[in-house]
C-alpha cells in the first residue's frame, strides 16, 4: 500500500536546528506538531520548552503550549511501551466505507452505523455494536451539549428497552466517546475517546464490566502502535477467526483513513528498546511498514489465509462448507463441524463444549435481560433483583471458565493427535 508521508519525508529523522547568537532562542525548521507526527517527541518537547520560555519573557499566555507539552511527554512515555503487534494487511479507503470492509464472524456480533440501526435518517459518525444474539446494543449518541456518550439497550419480549448511559466513565464535559466494540465474553469493551488521556484526537481505550459494582472499570489507553498523535477510531477483535482490525487517519488527508488488519494476542508484549533502538521503535510505533512487524512468517501466512476466507465467506458462507460452529484450533486450523476433529477424545469433549457454549449464550442473554430491567427500576426494585443478578453473573462467569478450560483441553488433544 502506498502511503503519503509528506511530513516524514521532510523530517527524515534528521531534523536540524540552527541557533542564532549565543543566548538567543534557537530557530527550529519544524513545528512541535510536525515533530510529534514524526514521533520525535524529544525534539517536540525541546521546541515547546523554548516557546514557553520565550512567551513568558514576553508575558504572553502559554496555556496551549503547556497543554501540548504535557501531551508530548505522555506520548514519549507511551512510545517506550509500544506493544509488539503483527499487522498482516492495510487498506486506504474513505471513512464512510470502513464498516463494510470488516468481515466479522457471526459469533463476534456486528458493527454498523447508528443511523442504519435506528433508522434515524440523520448522518453522523456514531457507530453501534450488536451482540451475536441480537438482543443487546452498545452505541454512541450525542447528549444535549452535543458531546458523544456511550449508551445501551436490550431486547426484551420483542421490544427494545429504555436506553441508559453506561456507568463507570468519569468523562469530562467536553469529552467524546464513540466506536464501541465488545468481545464475545460480554465483559471486555474497546472504544475511542477524545479526552485528557488521549495523545491525539481520538485514542482507543479498553475497559471491562465489573459484575460486583455493576459498572465498567476505569478505562485504560491501550497505547502504541494503536494510538497516535492523529485520530484512532475503532478497534475490533474477532476471537473466532483470530483476526483484529483498527482504523486510523494518521498520515492521511481529508476523509481518508487506513484500515489495518492484525493478529490478536492473549498477552501484551512490548518491544525492547535497548535491542532495537529508538529510531526503529518510533517506526514500529507509527507503523512505518507492516512488513517490519513480520517476525513469524508462518503466523502471518496463516492469518492472511484466514482473512481471505473471512472475505470470501461473507453472505451466508458464499457456498463454502457447512458450519455448525467455529472452533479455532491454532493459527492454521479452524473447525466448523464435529467430523473435523481427528482425535476421538477431542471430538467427545467438543460435544460437551458445544452444550457449554449454548448454556453460556443462554446465561448471557438472561444476564443482559436482568441488567436492562435493573437499569429501568427504582431503588426498591433494584434491591429485590440485585441478588438474582449476582447469582446469574456467578453462573455466567463459571460457564466462561469451564468453556475456556474445555477449549484448551480440546486443542491439546487435537494438536497432539
Amino acid at each position: 500500500m502506498k502511503k503519503s508521508f509528506v511530513i516524514l519525508a521532510v523530517l527524515c529523522f534528521s531534523l536540524s536546528t540552527t541557533a542564532q547568537k549565543r543566548g538567543k532562542t534557537p530557530v527550529y525548521t519544524v513545528t512541535p506538531q510536525e515533530a510529534m507526527a514524526a514521533y520525535d517527541f524529544s525534539l517536540a518537547e525541546e521546541i515547546l520548552e523554548h516557546q514557553i520560555a520565550d512567551l513568558r519573557k514576553k508575558k504572553q499566555p502559554t496555556d496551549y503550549e503547556e497543554e501540548l507539552l504535557e501531551t508530548v511527554r505522555k506520548s514519549q512515555l507511551r512510545l517506550h511501551a509500544t506493544e509488539q503487534v503483527t499487522f498482516i494487511d492495510s487498506m486506504l479507503l474513505p471513512k464512510s466505507q470502513v464498516l463494510q470492509q470488516i468481515k466479522l464472524s457471526q459469533e463476534s456480533g456486528s458493527i454498523m452505523n447508528y443511523a442504519d440501526f435506528f433508522k434515524s435518517g440523520r448522518s453522523n459518525d456514531c457507530t453501534l455494536f450488536l451482540n451475536e444474539l441480537g438482543n443487546h446494543v452498545v452505541y454512541s449518541e450525542a447528549n444535549q451539549m452535543g458531546r458523544l456518550r456511550l449508551k445501551e439497550k436490550s431486547l426484551i419480549g420483542g421490544e427494545w428497552s429504555m436506553e441508559h448511559q453506561l456507568t463507570g466513565f468519569e468523562e469530562e464535559e467536553n469529552d467524546n466517546l464513540n466506536f464501541p466494540f465488545m468481545l464475545s465474553d460480554g465483559i471486555t469493551m474497546y472504544y475511542a475517546a477524545e479526552c485528557e488521556e488521549s495523545i491525539g484526537g481520538y485514542d482507543i481505550f479498553m475497559t471491562r464490566y465489573n459484575a460486583d459494582s455493576q459498572q465498567f472499570l476505569t478505562p485504560e489507553n491501550i497505547g502504541m502502535p494503536f494510538n497516535s498523535p492523529a485520530n484512532d477510531y475503532l478497534l475490533v477483535i474477532d476471537e473466532f477467526q483470530q483476526l483484529g482490525w483498527f482504523v486510523t487517519d494518521r498520515n492521511q488527508y481529508g476523509d481518508m483513513v487506513c484500515l489495518y488488519t492484525f493478529i490478536p494476542t492473549e498477552t501484551r508484549r512490548i518491544y525492547n528498546e535497548d535491542e532495537i533502538g529508538e529510531k526503529r521503535l518510533a517506526s514500529l510505533a507509527r507503523i512505518g511498514s507492516i512488513t517490519d512487524t513480520w517476525t513469524d512468517m508462518a503466523a502471518v501466512d496463516a492469518a492472511k489465509k484466514r482473512l481471505a476466507e473471512a472475505r470470501s465467506n461473507e453472505q451466508g458462507n458464499g457456498g463454502k462448507e457447512h458450519r455448525d460452529f467455529t472452533f479455532v484450533v491454532n493459527d492454521s486450523k479452524t473447525y466448523y463441524t464435529l467430523t473435523s476433529f481427528k482425535n476421538p477424545q477431542a471430538q467427545q469433549k467438543a460435544k460437551v463444549w458445544i452444550e457449554t457454549q449454548k448454556e453460556y449464550d443462554a446465561k448471557g442473554k438472561e444476564l443482559s435481560t436482568l441488567r436492562s430491567k435493573y437499569a429501568s427500576m427504582n431503588e426498591v426494585q433494584r434491591t429485590q433483583i440485585a441478588a438474582q443478578i449476582r447469582l446469574t453473573e456467578s453462573a455466567f462467569e463459571r460457564l466462561a471458565t469451564d468453556k475456556l478450560a474445555l477449549e484448551k483441553e480440546i486443542r491439546r488433544l487435537e494438536l497432539n493427535n
